[in-house]
């Protein structure tokens, strides 16, 4: 995901702390960007019922890494902040905390066809007309391996299928992409075999560096990701950083290899959880919007951060 507008020649575009954690201000993240309401749960709303298959890490997984912080979703979501208002990236939806519901130890984030208005985006509080909605969280506190050492972000994941939809976890840093970005899963809900992994940096704000023709990476799974929970894992270092699914490592950046990854180890990342809704993602790909699902949810059940 990008958290500012990019150039359409991009093929695609991710915590309260233990005190190793660094502490988000106002510098970093400002005050429009986020609400720090927690959302209401509506008590008619239908849950969808879950099946808790798939993969889940181990203790043997976990050998060598100390947790430094995680969020099973078993109460609210008071350590993250609440996006509020449209997005970028020619997206569709308008983020609001009504989308995101914490029950029995899940969060889930609905994606809804629901017509609203609301902020263009954080930074332009021109009303526009949405015709969909859904939820973005971003954690309250940043993340840097120069600091903390080398770090461990995964996230237990149920994807939705649905053309259009556009889940993702990745973790980015203010103003964008100066602190870098790092897209761990992007998602195309009509693709279910498929997730995205990528990376971005630049000196100046809005402007990149990097060249998503060279940078993203399309991983083919070889089963359907919508169909059971999936661990989605990076391993963030000095010289690399490495995405794996469900404990097997799909693709390594190294800065032997990609220019620009080691410039992004002394950076400040805050995490980030979304389902957006059409956008840049789809170019070149004729979504249809009477074909993206009337209503979705991609359901987490939790977020680990380790450090070693």
């Amino acid at each position: 995901m990008k958290n500012l507008l990019l150039v359409s020649i991009c093929l695609t575009l991710l915590c309260c702390g233990d005190d190793d954690g660094l502490t988000t201000n106002e510098s970093v993240i400002p005050e429009t960007e986020a609400e720090t309401e927690n959302p209401p749960v509506e008590e008619e709303m239908n849950l969808p019922d879950i099946t808790n298959i798939g993969y889940d890490l181990s203790t043997s997984d976990l050998e060598g890494w100390e947790l430094l912080w995680e969020d099973n979703f078993d109460d609210d979501l008071s350590e993250w902040n609440i996006w509020t208002g449209g997005a970028f990236n020619e997206e569709l939806q308008k983020y609001q905390a009504d989308n995101l519901y914490v029950e029995e130890g899940y969060l889930f984030v609905e994606q809804q066809r629901e017509s609203t208005t609301g902020a263009t985006n954080p930074f332009d509080a021109t009303q526009k007309s949405f015709n969909f909605t859904s939820g973005r969280i971003e954690s309250r506190d940043l993340y840097n391996p120069s600091l903390q050492g080398t770090l461990r972000i995964a996230a237990r994941i149920k994807l939705p299928a649905g053309e259009g939809l556009w889940p993702a976890f990745w973790s980015y840093g203010d103003p964008w992409p100066t602190q870098g970005e790092i897209d761990i899963m992007e998602f195309r809900g009509g693709i279910t075999n498929e997730h995205v992994i990528n990376f971005f940096y630049g000196n100046d704000p809005n402007m990149i560096l990097t060249n998503p023709s060279e940078t993203t990476y399309v991983h083919d799974a070889g089963t359907n990701l919508t169909a059971e929970f999936h661990v989605f894992d990076m391993v963030w270092a000095q010289n690399s950083v490495t995405v794996s699914l469900d404990g097997v490592v799909v693709r390594t950046f190294t800065s032997s290899e990609f220019q620009y990854i080691d410039d992004l180890y002394n950076k400040n990342e805050k995490i980030v959880l979304n389902v957006a809704v059409g956008g840049a993602f789809f170019n070149g790909m004729n979504i249809n919007i009477a074909d993206i699902p009337d209503s979705s949810f991609m359901i987490v059940d939790w977020v680990k951060v380790f450090k070693q």
